[in-house]
């Protein structure tokens, strides 16, 4: 037989050895080898034995069929199996860094689940200790996972990192927790997660929780979906609580999704990096949300708030509302977008409505010194006379570019509303955007009467679904076009649904 051996540490060390994972020594890219990092000098009494630092060899054959390869993973088909994964690595600090698992069968657990990995201290003092293996789920199902504990860093993984995980369903999930909370993941750094689905899942929580994954950082996530229902305070997602720099590819949302400030119905905030004149952009491509989503402070249809973020080919189909935050925004797709993030080739078909907030948008609800391309909005905006409202964004700020969009949706009569944007600086530039004057008839175009600002063209209905006004939109491109049974037959993209 040949064995799969895994270094361990014996108990007794585990108390004098400093065992808290050091994130800055993580790669960026997982894939990269990573050094074993050594624990401070201090940590090592003087007078330790030298046969109590000594690593020692665990065949784990003895407790899962494989050899732990990638030609021969080790083999997960109940619940016993799950918990031994967790067992190792929360209270024996085993990583399983280039360890293979693959789930072979359905799995119930019938427990309270104690996630995989920990981020801080365990009820035993340990420090951070997180599975970073690859766990492939083979669209096997884990069902019934019941987490009921207010500590931070909860999922099926609480904290994974340089970790590869694939085709895992997480399905029923009733999770009552604290901060950084999803079914799959806590808090998941520089981690590629693929294939992966959540299922009627019921999440609450406090800050940064989400259908999928709390808190993300430099991760690479490729085909993710997920229904239910998410609950919290702050940075709250359908698929993410909060993001940082990483790339996040065709991500589905279909629960409801609600909280106080920055809820999202995909990304609760997403943030990238930048240093000097060189930036680490999070970027987020074919996102859609199809749930409600509702909040006080800063509610996106897809995206709450961005910042260093490149957002394309995203869409929101679901009602979005805000109220009582008179320093919030609201928006079909994003909420706010600032700091050289860009915008392009997104939609809104949804009713947003915004209640005493500080600006309400079809597509857009504040943008500031962010450049947006080829936008459109077919849903209602609606909101008090208090508010900016536009028909594609609320606010337009600071020296930013709108440019080759267009608005079908109805807007409110009111000075502060228009059928383009609500409140426009005269430092932005506008270009290229139209309005369903049909639609719009009786509306202002911007709100607030702004000065040295061009006034786009508005057409009628039946001009706007013809094929002359596709090729207005495109310009030297060929970004837009059109189905008659998508979008009420007005112009769209060739990838929207």
């Amino acid at each position: 037989m040949r064995f799969a051996k895994i270094l361990s540490v014996a108990a007794v060390p585990m108390i004098l050895l400093a065992c808290g994972d050091d994130s800055t020594g993580i790669p960026a890219n997982p894939s990269q080898s990573q050094d074993p990092v050594e624990p401070p000098k201090d940590s090592i009494k003087e007078n330790t034995p030298d046969s109590l630092l000594k690593p020692i060899e665990r065949d784990f054959t003895q407790f899962w069929q494989g050899e732990g390869t990638a030609a021969k993973p080790f083999l997960i088909s109940n619940e016993e199996d799950l918990l031994k994964i967790a067992f190792y690595v929360n209270d024996s600090s085993m990583t399983f860094k280039d360890v293979f698992f693959k789930q072979t069968a359905d799995i119930s657990l019938t427990k309270a689940w104690k996630p995989i990995g920990i981020f801080g201290q365990n009820a035993n003092g340990w420090g951070n200790r997180p599975f970073s293996g690859t766990f492939d789920g083979d669209a096997k199902t884990i069902s019934g996972m019941t987490i009921s504990d207010t500590a931070a860093y909860s999922g099926l993984f609480g904290l994974v990192r340089g970790a590869h995980i694939s085709n895992v369903i997480v399905s029923g999930a009733k999770m009552n927790v604290g901060s950084i909370g999803g079914a799959l993941a806590g808090l998941a750094d520089s981690v590629i997660i693929e294939n992966c689905t959540v299922e009627n899942a019921e999440v609450k929580g406090a800050d940064r929780v989400a259908g999928l994954i709390g808190e993300a950082k430099n991760v690479t996530v490729t085909n993710a979906s997920v229904t239910g229902s998410v609950t919290g305070t702050s940075n709250v997602g359908g698929i993410f609580g909060s993001v940082l720099k990483g790339t996040q590819t065709n991500l589905t949302n279909k629960a409801t999704v609600s909280g106080k400030s920055s809820v999202g119905g995909v990304v609760g905030e997403s943030v990238g990096e930048c240093v000097g004149e060189k930036c680490d952009f999070s970027v987020i491509t074919l996102a859609f949300n199809y749930g409600a989503v509702t909040g006080t402070k800063d509610v996106g249809g897809v995206v709450a708030k961005m910042s260093t973020t490149k957002m394309t080919q995203s869409g929101n189909n679901g009602a979005v509302t805000a109220s009582e935050s008179q320093i919030g925004a609201v928006g079909g797709v994003v909420a706010v977008a600032l700091n050289k993030s860009s915008i392009n080739e997104v939609f809104n078909t949804g009713t947003v409505t915004g209640t005493k907030v500080q600006a309400v948008g079809g597509a857009i609800g504040n943008m500031k010194s962010i450049t947006a391309t080829n936008v459109f909005n077919v849903g209602e905006v609606a909101g008090d006379a208090s508010s900016p409202k536009g028909g594609i964004v609320g606010i337009v700020d600071g020296t930013s570019d709108l440019s080759f969009a267009y608005n079908a949706g109805k807007v409110p009569q009111d000075n502060n509303a228009g059928t383009v944007a609500g409140k426009i600086i005269s430092t932005a530039t506008v270009a290229n955007v139209y309005f369903d004057k049909t639609v719009g008839d009786g509306s202002k175009v911007y709100g607030g009467e702004p000065f040295g600002v061009e006034t786009p063209t508005g057409f009628a209905t039946e001009e706007m679904k013809s094929s002359t006004f596709v090729a207005t939109l495109n310009g030297t491109g060929r970004v837009w076009t059109i189905d008659p049974a998508k979008f009420g037959g007005y112009p769209s993209f060739e990838w929207a649904k």
